[in-house]
C-alpha cells in the first residue's frame, strides 16, 4: 500500500512524500 504523508513522520518520511507501508500500518 502506498500513502502520501500529510505530516512529517519519524522513521518514515517527510511531508508530501509517497511511501510504501503495510496495509495495517496505514489504516492506523
Amino acid at each position: 500500500m502506498q500513502v502520501i504523508l500529510l505530516d512529517k513522520v519519524v522513521n518514515l518520511g517527510t511531508l508530501g512524500e509517497i511511501v510504501k507501508v503495510k496495509d495495517g500500518y496505514a489504516r492506523n
